[in-house]
């Protein structure tokens, strides 16, 4: 074990990392914010941002207010495993309730409940502990209602592997199609990013396009939660090109599919990843980029800041430090997510994690090649380095434009969380307008 001395110094960095404010308490002040509000009710900014986070999945059925306000009550501030297990508790009582009203015949009832239920166990699933199977079954179970929850809505909805060409690998995926049988339809692909769902995505934009026409494929690409419930050693790469391949490969052989009308869509570290993948694809008809992040290092290091970073090098935590650190020298939400972090970048320690990010980069000559239409969205809310990446990104590529919701709209967190319903109008009547 170490010094605790110089787990002292670097607890403290992390705190104040983890917290996304300088020393004045303005998320400003640091290049990246994960909302330009505050709910507080949480001294920890983190936990009060997921709070928001799950009262924006609220417009699409994945929440209520009373819920989730009631359970954030219950959550002792900063504690991960008293974040886990109040949400754990409200997933089992609302799938519970939607299987009480399924068998009473209630099957809209059911389907919300169960929705609202697979959402539940998403945000328990947050805050697990990355090595634990307790984590991975809550996200199966998250799975698992939510594929009972579509089966009660009017869209045809499979759950795919789409096989990766590595072997036996593949990407978990759902494909959700409505129409009349042989009915070609527009189609949107999404993904999310670092900690999201292919579940959350269809909360996020999914439902929205199938209200608009399209259809959907929501897949989850290497290191992402749900392809790590299958294969937990799965870890992110910086070119998903092949992935997006493969996905578009399997879009195009289904017949309900307009093959001249496929969108990708990429949230948060989605973003970056949707980007990367499209510039090996010219078969996408458009991208939305929501945000578009062209250097993950700036990023991620601007969320924080330069002293942070520098002493995390110095100090260098493994892996296994970071499974053994007392509760006193580094409380247990800080040492998951650093954990979490070097095992979703399948690297030893906490510096040659930090150092892989420099590989997670768009340089400008690929940028420039992007020959589709293209759209960014940002919230202003999010700090100088978002919007500065976004407004690089709409400069360089060439049919790329910038959409960025200002103060005033009322979406000022990351992702538009905030404001879903904006977000939504935003990108999919530029969608429509496009294929139109």
């Amino acid at each position: 074990m170490r010094n605790s001395v110089v787990f002292g110094a670097t607890l403290l960095l992390v705190i104040l990392f983890a917290a996304g404010a300088g020393a004045d308490g303005t998320p400003e002040v640091r290049g990246v914010a994960r909302s330009g509000v505050r709910l507080s009710l949480f001294t920890d900014s983190e936990m009060d941002f997921q709070i928001l986070r799950s009262l924006g999945a609220d417009g699409s059925g994945g929440g209520t207010a009373g819920e989730i306000l009631l359970a954030a009550r219950q959550i002792e501030d900063g504690n991960p495993a008293s974040w886990s297990g109040v949400f754990l508790s409200l997933a089992e009582r609302l799938e519970e309730d939607g299987a009480t009203r399924l068998e009473r015949g209630h099957t809209v009832s059911a389907r919300e409940s169960y929705l609202r239920a697979s959402a539940y166990y998403r945000a328990a699933e947050y805050y697990g502990d990355p090595l634990s199977p307790d984590t991975r079954s809550w996200g199966m179970k998250c799975r698992e209602t939510f594929l009972k929850a579509l089966d009660h809505f009017p869209w045809k909805t499979e759950a795919v592997f789409i096989p990766s060409g590595k072997g036996e690998d593949f990407y978990p995926a759902y494909f959700i199609t409505q129409g009349k049988p042989g009915e070609r339809r527009k189609t949107l692909m999404a993904q999310s990013g670092f900690d999201g769902s292919a579940e959350e995505m269809f909360l996020a934009v999914g439902r929205a396009a199938l209200d608009r026409g399209y259809n959907v494929l929501l897949f989850e690409g290497p290191g992402q939660a749900g392809k790590r419930r299958f294969h937990p050693d799965s870890i992110f790469v910086s070119d998903l090109g092949p992935t997006v391949r493969s996905v578009t490969d399997f879009v195009l052989k289904r017949p309900e599919v307009n093959q001249k009308q496929i969108a990708l869509y990429g949230a948060s570290f989605g973003g970056y990843f949707a980007l990367s993948g499209a510039l090996g694809e010219p078969r996408l008809g458009a991208l939305i980029l929501n945000s578009p992040l062209t250097d993950m290092q700036e990023y991620f290091f601007a969320s924080m800041g330069e002293e942070t970073v520098g002493m995390l090098k110095k100090n260098n935590l493994t892996t296994e430090d970071l499974k053994s650190i007392p509760k006193k020298e580094m409380p247990l939400k800080y040492r998951l997510s650093l954990l979490n972090l070097c095992i979703r970048f399948g690297k030893p320690s906490v510096a040659e994690t930090l150092d892989a990010f420099s590989f997670f980069r768009i340089p400008d000559d690929r940028l420039k090649s992007l020959a589709m239409p293209a759209l960014g969205l940002v919230s202003a809310g999010e700090g100088p380095t978002p919007l500065k990446q976004g407004e690089h990104f709409a400069a360089t590529a060439p049919k790329a434009s910038l959409h960025v919701f200002e103060r005033e709209s009322g979406a000022n967190a990351h992702c538009q969380l905030d404001n879903p319903v904006l977000s939504w109008a935003v990108a999919l009547d530029w969608l429509d307008e496009l294929f139109r």
